[in-house]
């Protein structure tokens, strides 16, 4: 959600320390390339990562969209990414054409069907009404 805020606010954002007191620390695999979905939809984004993955200093880009695609890591479903590309979509100057390709439904993840419809609740839909 900090990276979700920065790209909105505009702001640097800095983290230290990131899992620096787990067996495994630094960011996942999964967390890097959500990073790097969110270069491809923006312009001017910079990410720093040191070499044990437990700093980060990402200074957010213009939210451009476009299209792109993206093959995301297995070890998360799509609806990790869908997360934050949805709440990212509305604030684009040009309309977002994304294609990912990845799992669909996991057991870390709710599935893309409920996901989008939560999300997009959020914004255009009905709260009244039932989906």
């Amino acid at each position: 959600i900090q990276i979700l805020l920065s790209l909105l606010s505009g702001k640097p954002l800095k983290l230290k320390s990131i899992r620096s007191d787990q067996d495994e620390p630094g960011l996942k695999d999964y967390e890097v390339d959500l990073l790097r979905l969110i270069d491809t939809i923006t312009n001017g984004t910079i990410t720093n990562i040191n070499e044990t993955g437990t700093s980060l200093y990402f200074v957010p880009g213009a939210l451009t969209g476009g299209s792109a695609e993206h093959e995301c890591k297995l070890s998360r479903g799509i609806s990790y990414y869908l997360q934050i590309v949805m709440c990212l979509a509305p604030f684009m100057k040009q309309p977002l054409d994304l294609k990912l390709k990845g799992v669909t439904n996991d057991h870390n993840d709710i599935s893309v069907r409920f996901g989008s419809i939560f999300l997009f609740s959020l914004f255009f839909l009905d709260p009244s009404e039932s989906y």
